[in-house]
């Protein structure tokens, strides 16, 4: 009966992302199913000492640890089956006199247990600041990797804490080691929702353009979880946001299809890019761009830039003499030649539009003349024509 439920509690939906990675809600903790029945926890498993020394040494009892020393049935550096010494159950369990008093005794500071894990490793999972600060200035190594080969910094992304990452750094802990997944301790922060750690992480140098086997970036696991800052964090360092993973995704078509908030600043984002690549391709832009209505989101280079050529092919008509306009169909030749000089002296970049209007008022000019020339002519033919009428009827008579 309970495989029956687990069965119908752990009903898988058909994703709306490649694996469902931004299905649901951007703070869910498993995968699709109600419930993830295979999830186990990292640091579930117990640490059970199993001899009297180091049961001594998980309890904190530092009276019974020296007695068991001085009747030497143990030695410091003593392990148990599972290869663990009492430094690790020390640092695990957060007694710092004794790890004090361990360190002081010459014990093996980087010893592995047969996860190859170093005591370390074991602070940094119990929280243990100022173990791990205690061990690193005695000399421990910040960068030995466990059997998932994982450092000491990965283990403090598990833990969400960047005061440890800190004082790894410090000591030279590698910020691009990788586990054998690949895993930058950045990605596998953003991988793991340990938001505050990435956002450390980003802030102190680590590689941003990181991804994953699936191609996957850390613009996308910040969109995943919907983080406002940890994406204008990104997207201020200069990532690519249109780089797409091995499905043919991008950050913004995650969004998108996941319903997430930051979808909002990735358009904001590309409408920034677009209004500089238009000020690039068009030239200096008009003061009263931004507040002109044009209110575009992620709108087309080729869009914006048809608007300029409307509003520059508007100012020719503008330019050219009204009395053109006016002109009836007779003059549309000379309308047309005037029309292109207006043109040519766009592109060449003449003065005004002043001496093409001075040479038309001359044209007009020089018509008028013509024609009260040809009223001159007309007047004395017909004075000729009279007088000579008058001279033939004179004649006659």
């Amino acid at each position: 009966m309970f495989s029956t439920l687990r069965k119908l509690c752990c009903f898988k939906r058909e994703p709306k992302t490649p694996l469902g990675f931004c299905d649901g809600p951007s703070n869910r903790e498993g995968s699709l199913a109600c419930c993830d029945c295979s999830h186990e926890d990292k640091y579930g498993h117990s640490y059970d000492p199993d001899n009297k020394f180091h049961e001594a040494v998980c309890m904190g009892k530092i009276k019974v640890v020296l007695h068991l020393l001085s009747k030497k049935k143990f030695s410091i550096n003593d392990t148990d089956k599972g290869k663990r010494t009492a430094l690790h159950f020390a640092c695990f369990y957060g007694h710092l006199h004794l790890v004090q008093f361990l360190l002081y005794n010459d014990c093996m500071i980087n010893a592995l247990d047969d996860q190859k894990a170093t005591p370390l490793m074991k602070a940094v999972q119990s929280w243990e600041t100022k173990i791990a600060s205690v061990l690193l200035d005695n000399g421990a190594n910040p960068n030995c990797k466990d059997s998932n080969g994982e450092t000491a910094l990965h283990q403090a992304v598990y833990v969400d804490s960047p005061d440890i990452a800190a004082s790894l750094l410090e000591y030279g802990a590698d910020i691009e080691e990788t586990t054998k997944d690949g895993f930058t301790p950045l990605l596998l922060a953003l991988r793991e929702r340990k938001l505050l750690t990435a956002e450390y992480l980003i802030k102190h140098g680590a590689n941003i353009y990181a991804r994953d086997d699936y191609q996957r970036t850390t613009l996308m696991y910040a969109v995943q979880w919907d983080s406002e800052v940890i994406v204008e964090q990104l997207l201020e360092k200069g990532i690519d946001h249109s780089l797409k993973d091995s499905f043919g995704w991008s950050a913004l078509q995650y969004a998108v299809a996941g319903k997430r908030k930051v979808k909002d600043i990735i358009l904001d984002y590309e409408d920034s890019l677009l209004l500089s690549q238009h000020s690039i391709f068009t030239g200096n832009l008009h003061a009263d761009f931004y507040s002109s209505g044009y209110g575009f989101r992620s709108e087309s280079l080729i869009s914006m830039c048809s608007r300029e050529e409307d509003e520059y092919y508007s100012e020719i008509q503008q330019d050219i003499p009204e009395n053109i306009m006016e002109n009836g169909v007779d003059d549309l030749p000379e309308a047309s030649k005037i029309y292109d000089a207006v043109e040519e002296q766009k592109e060449l970049g003449l003065e005004t539009v002043l001496d093409l209007k001075l040479e038309n008022k001359d044209i007009c000019h020089k018509n008028e003349e013509y024609q009260n020339l040809n009223t001159s002519r007309k007047a004395v033919h017909s004075y000729n024509t009279g007088n000579g009428t008058d001279n033939n009827e004179t004649s006659q008579d």
